[in-house]
């Protein structure tokens, strides 16, 4: 049985949280709560030594990054077809994994921090502006990816677990989807899914 350390908000741990479900894995959950610093603990620490979530054991084998852990476990189920085996069609989820933490997720992470967790006498503007036209710009590329198909790539695969929490995050703090509405029908495809809805469910 996999133990996976989350919280219920993050969205690098909703992403390994939906494959898990996606795939009907025997799991248990370790809530932290990363408001009160329980993440920094030494215990925990001691497991990922970055204080961050999440976290995945298997076994003994402890492993943290969200997409190496999505990675992992794609080789653990192949029969769930969530990594494609061709160079390319494979290729093309790696970019996207990176893409999803390198330029998707940082400007998010930043409006999320300043919106919801600093005072607003105490916010940057100017920082707030730029990443909503990082947000903005990034929108037109996934608009732009997904034109003419259902999924990043030719079949759901792990893109789509590690792009969807964001998508969700970004109209969260007000993004309009309608302006994307290419984006807007996947983010409405992907999260009628049964495992994202489970995962939304979890506080």
């Amino acid at each position: 049985m996999f133990t996976l350390y989350t919280a219920p908000l993050s969205g690098n741990g909703r992403k390994v949280h939906m494959f898990l479900e996606e795939v009907g894995a025997q799991y248990q959950l370790s809530r932290l709560d990363l408001l009160k610093g329980e993440q920094k603990n030494p215990d925990y620490l001691k497991l990922n030594p970055n204080g961050k979530v999440p976290t995945l054991i298997d076994d003994g084998f402890v492993l943290w990054e969200s997409n190496a852990i999505l990675l992992y476990l794609a080789e653990k189920f192949p029969q769930a077809r969530l990594l494609p085996t061709e160079a390319q069609d494979r290729a093309r989820v790696f970019q996207w994994l990176l893409f999803e933490q390198t330029t998707f997720r940082p400007p998010l992470s930043l409006l999320m921090r300043q919106t919801r967790f600093t005072p607003a006498d105490q916010r940057d503007q100017k920082a707030i502006a730029q990443a909503w036209s990082e947000v903005r710009t990034n929108m037109e590329i996934l608009q732009s990816a997904l034109s003419g198909r259902d999924y990043i790539g030719r079949t759901f695969s792990l893109a789509d677990l590690a792009v969807l929490p964001y998508v969700y995050l970004a109209s969260a703090l007000g993004a309009d989807l309608s302006v994307w509405p290419t984006v807007a029908a996947y983010y409405q495809r992907l999260s009628a899914r049964p495992s994202w809805q489970k995962i939304l469910a979890w506080q």
